[in-house]
């Protein structure tokens, strides 16, 4: 069975929190507008300024764990633009926009996960904290660092219209032909083949009924039957990922889906795909999947198997789609 496609703009985090605290100051916009508050004819942020995704501030927190977290510092931005209201400023402060996107998590959390879109599956699992800066910070859940986990095991990745005829014209430039970081790229991508390919033959996962006949040569990717979900979490419902190579690589995964939805140019995905690839040969020299682990930790060894998968997905779209080359299975 194939896998199923998703368009990268619903499944690439920073995006999704974007439109979140867009939505949140719209909402704010049309309470002042309500109570008349301000005269809302005069320019400032209420107008242009935060209408395109880059105008609005975020940022992820890289700890060095596996632990995904944003900071905003929108309500900062907003209070500094030129030719507001007291009264304005006031009212569409850091709580209001904390307020607005506490209740929008409730919101779709009250609704069954089955029927909604990805984006808001994966928007449901954060949590939102003002600092007395001024600074939002908003954190995924380890059960929605999981569940986003499990969706690039389950869906290949389309990188967009705007993306792939952006990058048309740029591929008859010297940046690929040349480059020692693209065959880096294509390597870690048919290592991952290579370790799926041998995680079905003992027995690790199963992708189809007669996959497990094939030779590597017949080998083909498709939707995985066992284990589903992966065993991404504990007993206690935390990441059971420990390693530092693990987090680095958790880390890596996110960055690179984030910079991907945002139309970058061909040595922009160069450059990330760089340290992907590189994560993930760090991941695949110290974390184990085979030998010893497989018998005295197979849930340990699925959920490693899992972080392989997802980081095939993304080296494929990144390949085929962001760089229009051959993402191989084997070299």
């Amino acid at each position: 069975m194939k896998l199923l496609s998703t368009d990268i703009a619903h499944i690439a985090l920073k995006p999704i929190l974007i439109r979140q605290i867009q939505e949140a100051i719209r909402l704010s916009k049309e309470i002042i507008r309500r109570d008349k508050v301000s005269d809302l004819s005069c320019k400032g942020y209420l107008s242009k300024d935060i209408e395109q995704p880059q105008t609005v501030p975020l940022n992820r927190i890289n700890r060095g764990t596996s632990e995904i977290e944003y900071v905003s510092a929108i309500a900062l931005k907003l209070s500094r633009l030129p030719g507001e209201s007291v009264d304005v400023v006031q009212t569409i402060d850091a709580q209001t926009i904390s307020a607005y996107l506490t209740n929008s998590i409730k919101a779709v959390g009250d609704k069954a996960i089955v029927h909604q879109p990805l984006s808001d599956a994966l928007w449901r699992n954060f949590t939102v904290k003002v600092v007395p800066s001024g600074w939002i910070h908003l954190q995924l859940s380890d059960l929605g660092l999981a569940s986003w986990l499990q969706i690039l095991t389950e869906r290949s990745i389309r990188l967009g219209d705007r993306l792939r005829q952006k990058n048309v014209h740029e591929n008859d430039n010297q940046l690929l032909r040349n480059s020692t970081r693209l065959f880096e790229l294509q390597y870690a991508h048919a290592r991952c083949c290579s370790q799926i390919y041998l995680a079905q033959q003992v027995g690790l996962l199963s992708l189809s009924k007669n996959s497990s006949e094939c030779s590597f040569s017949e080998f083909q990717l498709e939707s995985v039957l066992t284990p589903k979900p992966f065993p991404w979490l504990n007993s206690r419902q935390l990441l059971r990922f420990q390693h530092p190579a693990e987090h680095k690589l958790i880390s890596q995964l996110v960055a690179t889906v984030d910079t991907l939805s945002d139309a970058p140019s061909q040595r922009s995905i160069l450059k990330v795909g760089e340290n992907l690839s590189q994560n993930f040969i760090k991941f695949h020299a110290a974390c184990r999947v085979f030998a010893e682990i497989k018998t005295a930790e197979p849930e340990l060894a699925q959920a490693r198997l899992g972080l392989v998968l997802a980081t095939q997905a993304v080296l494929k779209a990144l390949l085929e789609e962001g760089l229009d080359v051959c993402a191989p299975m084997k070299l």
